[in-house]
């Protein structure tokens, strides 16, 4: 018995091996990780009426839609990202020092396969760029591993899906400054000389008495006007008297005897009372 169970354990062992590898065989192989690639995105920027991969924006949008296109891999994220910058020129090659404005990101699956960016809020004032990419990173110049796009290098230089560049250039903005203060009125010769001059001319020749006010002749006064006539002059004189026809001198001899007869009767009409 024992000679039979000896010769039948080589058999065994053999049946045994043949049985386990063909179990290894018949097993799936265990997964691995997919080969996720460049993500294929479309966008729109017309609130997805129409959708394209063009690497040229058709226009400024501060809204932009994105999607993956196809059937996407399962198991792979595809991060987008869209970011706004101000420059210097309308298109790429005159761009020269941008300004990082705003930025938005997402996450593309095969679940989530569409969403909207929004730079809404940070479009753009003047000359400037948007930049859609396919990377998650925000290029805004905090550091040397996210520097700003400057020509000819861009940081997400081949992860690009699509950029407009335009605009038109800023109107100069007037600065205030010391220039536009009112003026501070300043000394000028003819403001410092105006009171020297109201003081000499109000007391000079007028004020003296001229050599024919002490002959007794008539003077003008210091207000009359110089450019009077001359024939205006005489009314200042004394007038005269008005012409009788009679001589002075007569006149004068009558007024005189009449005064006398006056006295001569008051002192009669006296003398005769005390009587």
């Amino acid at each position: 018995m024992h000679s039979h169970v000896r010769r039948g354990l080589p058999m065994l062992t053999a049946l045994l091996g043949l049985t386990a590898g063909v179990t290894a065989l018949a097993a799936p192989p265990a997964h691995a990780e997919p080969g996720c690639g460049r993500a294929p995105v479309q966008y729109s920027v017309d609130g997805g009426a129409h959708w394209t991969n063009n690497a040229t924006m058709p226009a400024e949008s501060g809204s932009v839609q994105v999607r993956l296109a196809g059937v996407p891999t399962a198991g792979c994220d595809y991060h987008v990202s869209l970011g706004s910058y101000a420059t210097q020129g309308a298109t790429w090659a005159t761009s020269g020092q941008q300004t990082f404005l705003g930025w938005s990101t997402t996450t593309l699956t095969r679940e989530h396969y569409r969403d909207t960016l929004d730079v809404t809020g940070h479009l753009p004032p003047c000359y400037g760029e948007l930049a859609l990419y396919s990377v998650g990173g925000k290029y805004d110049g905090s550091d040397s591993d996210h520097p700003l796009p400057h020509y000819p290098d861009e940081p997400f230089s081949g992860l690009v899906i699509a950029s407009w560049n335009g605009g038109t250039a800023c109107t100069p903005v007037p600065t205030a400054g010391p220039t536009s203060a009112a003026p501070v009125p300043t000394p000028t010769p003819s403001s410092t000389t105006t009171p020297t001059t109201a003081t000499p001319t109000a007391a000079t020749p007028t004020a003296a008495p001229s050599p024919t006010a002490a002959s007794g002749a008539p003077t003008a006064s210091p207000r009359a006007n110089p450019q009077l006539p001359a024939a205006t002059t005489p009314a200042t004189a004394a007038p005269a008297l008005a012409a009788t026809g009679a001589d002075d001198g007569l006149l004068v001899a009558a007024g005189v005897a009449a005064a006398a007869l006056v006295a001569a009767g008051g002192a009669a009409v006296y003398v005769g009372r005390r009587r």
